[in-house]
């Protein structure tokens, strides 16, 4: 399953728009940036292999019933 990276942007810009964040206000350093992009590429694979065990758990459900 591949992860659509506009609707991604979409969900995060929303995220911080409902928080109050102004995308033109923040200053990280250098640093904080990495560390906030290590972050979301955690999640990013969580999320992914999360998608894949409902895709495979879905797939098996739906063999199991048309035996």
């Amino acid at each position: 399953m591949k992860q659509n990276p506009k609707l991604t942007q979409l969900l995060v810009r929303r995220l911080l728009k409902k928080h109050g964040v102004d995308l033109k206000s923040i200053d990280l350093t250098e640093e904080e940036k990495e560390q906030l992009r290590e972050v979301i590429e955690e999640i990013e694979e969580s999320v992914h292999d999360f998608l894949e065990k409902q895709y495979t758990v879905s797939s098996e459900e739906a063999n199991n019933q048309a035996e």
